[in-house]
């Protein structure tokens, strides 16, 4: 195991799965696959299901592995989805509001961990020759990473509050 440090985070880069956004795609079928081509475990260290669910991956403690020749100074986050079934090597941003809403919440806590560190798509690294995420990860960061938590459209309980208080939907 090496460690990740803290202090040399720059990077939190935004990953896809590349599985069709039609299947079912958890943390553990990643760790399975990234055990067969004979890494220790799941490379990330969270992954975001389209139900908007967080599960945890590497530990963040820990190293990943998700971008070579960058694991040792980033933050991995892989998003369920990316392609389609009927067109697989085409990425694409397949995430749900769900996901959308997580992974703004997931980087703002990240952010408050690894201060400065700048939100990436996996092919925005240095060296990365992939369409993942399927989006620019940056620019979408710009444009929703300083609204307010509930301005990037509110899910269930917390949205009919929101509507109720500002008649907004």
């Amino acid at each position: 195991m090496t460690t990740l440090v803290q202090q040399d985070v720059k990077y939190i880069v935004i990953h896809y799965t590349a599985t069709p956004v039609e299947r079912d795609f958890t943390a553990s079928d990643i760790d399975a696959m990234h055990k067969r081509r004979g890494w220790r475990g799941i490379g990330y260290h969270f992954y975001i299901r389209k139900d908007g669910t967080v599960e945890n991956g590497r530990p963040l403690r820990e190293r990943g592995a998700h971008v070579k020749g960058h694991n040792h100074h980033s933050v991995g986050i892989c998003y369920e989805g990316g392609v389609y079934a009927a067109d697989p090597n085409t990425g694409h941003d397949t995430r749900t509001p769900e996901q959308k809403q997580a992974m703004v919440e997931l980087i703002r806590e990240m952010l408050q961990r690894y201060p400065g560190a700048q939100v990436v798509g996996h092919r925005d690294v240095p060296g990365a020759a992939t369409q993942c995420p399927g989006f620019d990860a940056a620019a979408w960061w710009r444009s929703v990473g300083k609204r307010p938590a509930w301005s990037t459209k509110p899910q269930g309980f917390w949205a009919a509050v929101v509507s109720a208080l500002t008649g907004r939907k």
